[in-house]
């Protein structure tokens, strides 16, 4: 149907075009026509025979006088030398034909895949928690089916493997993919990740751990998803003929320079970020190994392992690894984990008592020793470097960019050159046109599916085929024969119409796709989910076991001086705690009110005598130079000193109300951990208004940025008008780690644009130092933290995990309303006053700066507000 679509459209555009060129057009000389820069050469007959003879003279070892061959040896571990020709021979002649006897293990080895679809609104929920609020996605992150064409590839130019594919992702599984086949196996992270360890967005952390697989081969091959293969593949291509070693394939030596490094780090270069990577994973090396080795970069290909000597490997480099482990994201501070494993393989195997003893000429010697499983087959374990013009010859690197003609260029180069056995295509285009044009070539280079896709799927793309590979076909012959007649703007043009009409069939291809699966979700399932169970809590006062420590959790205000406001007549506090006993039935903890002064007439209301109830002055609890303050920033730095207060506890201001009835899900997440109330990330735009506004803010984020590192804080964030829950125990270090900044704000008698924003501080160390399994050992950081000794916890503590969450905005949307302005405006005041009476939200925060411009009037109408929402009186009352 599509192909006679095509073709009424083709004839119709002919006919019309003609005429018009005819009517408007002088007659055209053949000798002036020009041949369109893009035009396919197609004058490759015999070239992968030339191929095969030029492959055969490079790689004959057999002469002994030779001095490029002699060169080629040493590359060479003696121990592992190879018979001369046998493993090129094997890969230059194959042609998919049946294995000789020798290589018929390798049909059930393991392919290993890491996938994700970074566009998945689960996904981005999760990740958005860790990447400073931010929900958007990259080209490195969006799924444009690469792994279903690089399993197709495999599947054709693979035709000997018979073994398990194992898919590694984030809790995720490929729309297409027919997870009933016996063969293929999608594996979470969470399987194979050590404790606190997942979620990771960084695949250097997945590559770790591969070889907790459950049912790897002792041998796999590692496959990133934008692998493909482009002629039929020998074994010997992965392994040596003799020991069967893992082949690594390496091209140029890198230059490590600190000063290019540097400016990577400065500019913050996502692109450039793995340069920085190969510099600190050379020094490693050299530390290790070798004092002189030189880095050649890895070539983009599949890679071998060995599954028995991953753990090893991670023991010998267990410090080395904290600073990958303990980073969701990538950072070019990190360590090429492929290449170092690779270099591991290499160097450390050479020794006659490997595992017991490692080779190398450094730091490796030390390494304590590791026994390896009794039931494993292989006895020898090597690795044999790959020189880099034989490298060449078979891997190409390529990438996906937003210039049209480039990626025509290298999808050609590849439709081509059918002696380049692997490349791959990293994705470095933001446009439509190229993920459209992307997808062209996916489609057209392997149109064949593969045993592993659902039915539906397959279906719906070979509706498509004629338009992509026999309309393209038939296009091409087509410009060939008007080219000698028609000027090249006539031939551009059709050419346009021609692309323009594949493209739109793509699009609507790609969209049909998509809607297989259902209509894209606008909230994640998580979001949801959270949302409905704290809807669903009615004011039962037993909670469920899970949460019966959240009764006894303490809570904490702060009665700041208010005799300068007309807020004194408002008595917010006595509201608040009558929210607290109305709506948090389950709630049995203390409640301590820190004053700034002697208990004074506002607090006669209080119920001192109840034993919940412990008004404590600041000047118990504060440092003697800063006893006296009048800056509620100061007095948020030692909340931790207040006697008896528990683990969590929960920091409320006297503005902060509770109107329907709130689970102790709405402070801590179902895994215990505190959630942050922010703001959305603040936008260059408006970092750079604002940063004259609360020079506080920016003064502490400048500081936290100093410790932590300026490219690892991602973004900037208010604090919601809403609870602050804490951990008890982390203020002490958090002092620690940021004294003088703690010690000079001590000195601020009253709030200054110079304070350190403590709030601020303990949040964010909690967010981006302690949720990692290393804490309190190791904090994450590249600033100064590095430079600070690991801190020392509270012996007492009964938590040994210190991780967070941050409230998203679909949940804070539907759970709280924060910071309602109320004015003297009548109709502003009705209408808050309206929402609050029919509300199913569960907290309330009114924006009590404002309090002061308050007439008479509107500070009674606001006291009957809360009347009528709070009549009753609260046991904390007399």
């Amino acid at each position: 149907m599509l192909n006679k679509k095509f073709i009424v459209v083709f004839f119709v555009f002919i006919v019309v075009e003609t005429i018009l060129l005819f009517v408007r057009s002088p007659k055209i000389e053949r000798n002036n026509i020009e041949v369109p820069d893009d035009v396919i050469d197609n004058e490759q007959d015999g070239y992968f025979n030339l191929f095969k003879e030029k492959s055969k003279k490079l790689l004959n070892i057999n002469k002994p006088n030779d001095s490029n061959n002699d060169n080629i040896v040493k590359e060479i571990p003696a121990y592992a030398r190879i018979p001369k020709n046998s493993d090129w021979d094997y890969v230059v002649n194959y042609n998919g034909e049946e294995l000789e006897p020798e290589w018929q293990w390798v049909k059930n080895i393991s392919i290993v895949y890491t996938w994700v679809d970074g566009n998945d609104v689960d996904f981005l929920d999760i990740k958005s928690k860790y990447n400073g609020g931010n929900r958007s996605y990259n080209s490195r992150d969006r799924s444009a089916d690469e792994l279903r064409y690089s399993i197709r590839s495999l599947t054709k130019y693979l035709p000997w493997h018979k073994g398990h594919i194992y898919i590694v992702t984030n809790d995720q599984t490929p729309k297409w993919l027919n997870t009933t086949n016996p063969r293929v196996t999608v594996v979470s992270h969470r399987e194979i990740f050590p404790e606190h360890v997942f979620p990771t967005y960084d695949s250097t952390t997945i590559e770790l751990f591969l070889d907790k697989i459950p049912g790897v081969t002792e041998r796999f091959i590692y496959f990133n998803d934008d692998i493909f293969l482009n002629n039929y593949i020998h074994p010997a291509f992965f392994f040596t003929t003799k020991g069967f070693y893992p082949k690594i394939y390496k091209d140029k030596i890198h230059e490590n320079k600190k000063e290019n490094v540097d400016r990577i780090i400065r500019l913050n270069n996502i692109h450039e970020m793995f340069q920085a990577s190969k510099y600190f994973t050379n020094e490693i090396i050299k530390e290790y190994f070798d004092e002189n080795y030189e880095y050649r970069n890895l070539c983009h290909t599949g890679h071998v392992f060995y599954r028995d000597l991953m753990e090893p490997f991670r023991r010998l480099f267990k410090e080395e690894l904290k600073v990958v482990l303990s980073d969701k994201f990538r950072s070019p501070y990190k360590l090429h984990a492929i290449y170092l494993y690779q270099t591991f393989l290499q160097y450390a195997t050479r020794h006659e008592d490997f595992p017991n003893k490692l080779a190398g000429n450094a730091k490796a010697r030390a390494f304590e020793g590791y026994t390896l499983p009794a039931n494993r087959t292989i006895e020898k374990y090597s690795a044999y470097v790959v020189p880099m013009e034989t490298a060449r010859m078979f891997i190409k690197y390529g990438k996906i960019t937003n210039s049209s003609k480039a990626n025509k260029r290298l999808f050609n180069l590849f439709k081509r050159k059918r002696s380049l056995l692997v490349y791959n295509l990293n994705d470095f285009y933001t446009t439509e046109n190229a993920f459209l044009e992307f997808t062209n070539y996916m489609i057209s280079r392997y149109p064949e599916p593969s045993e592993f896709e659902k039915t539906e799927y397959v279906e719906l793309e070979e509706e498509i085929l004629p338009v992509v590979v026999e309309d393209s076909k038939l296009s091409t012959s087509i410009l060939k024969s008007i080219e000698k007649d028609y000027s090249r703007k006539f031939v551009g043009k059709f050419k346009k119409e021609i692309e323009q009409y594949k493209f739109n069939t793509i699009r609507e291809y790609v969209n049909i796709k998509e809607a297989l699966s259902g209509p894209r979700k606008e909230y994640s399932d998580r979001e949801v989910e959270e949302v409905s169970a704290l809807y669903k809590y009615k004011g039962r006062y037993r909670v469920s076991p899970l949460w019966q420590w959240a009764n006894n959790i303490s809570f904490v205000y702060i009665l700041q001086n208010v005799s300068r406001r007309n807020t004194a007549v408002i008595n917010e506090l006595k509201y608040s705690l009558r929210s607290v006993k109305k709506y948090l039935p389950w709630f049995r903890g203390d409640i301590f009110i820190i004053t700034q002064q002697e208990v004074t007439d506002e607090l006669l209301w209080l119920n001192t005598n109840n034993p919940k109830i412990h008004v404590i002055n600041q000047d118990k609890i504060l440092p003697y130079e800063a006893a006296q303050t009048k800056n509620i920033h100061v007095i948020e730095m030692y909340l931790d000193k207040i006697p008896g207060l528990s683990e969590r506890f929960v920091y409320l201001k006297n503005n902060h109300f509770f109107i329907n009835y709130t689970h102790p899900r709405f402070f801590f997440n179902n895994e215990l951990y505190p959630k942050y109330n922010l703001k959305d990330p603040l936008k260059g735009h408006e970092i750079f208004y604002e940063r004259g506004k609360n020079k506080s803010f920016y003064h502490t984020y400048d500081i936290i940025k100093d410790y932590f590192g300026i490219n690892y804080v991602s973004t900037i964030r208010y604090f919601k008008d809403a609870p602050y829950p804490f951990y008890r125990d982390l203020f002490e270090p958090c002092r620690q780690l940021y004294k003088s900044e703690v010690e000079d704000t001590n000195t601020h008698m009253i709030p200054s644009d110079n304070d350190f924003l403590f709030l601020y501080a303990i949040a964010t160390y909690n967010i981006y130092g302690t949720e990692q399994p290393f804490y309190p050992e190791y904090v994450t950081g590249y600033g100064k933290i590095r430079d600070v000794p690991p801190p020392v916890l509270n012996e007492k503590r009964t938590i040994d995990f210190y991780g967070f969450d941050i409230t998203s905005p679909y949940i804070s949307d539907n759970t709280m309303i924060t910071s309602i302005p109320f004015t003297n405006d009548r109709t502003i005041k009705q209408n808050m006053m309206n929402e609050l009476m029919r509300t199913k939200k569960l907290f309330f925060s009114i924006k009590n700066d404002g309090y002061a411009r308050l007439t008479s009037e509107s500070i009674n109408e606001l006291t009957n507000l809360m009347e009528s929402l709070y009549p009753a009186k609260s046991y904390y009352e007399v």
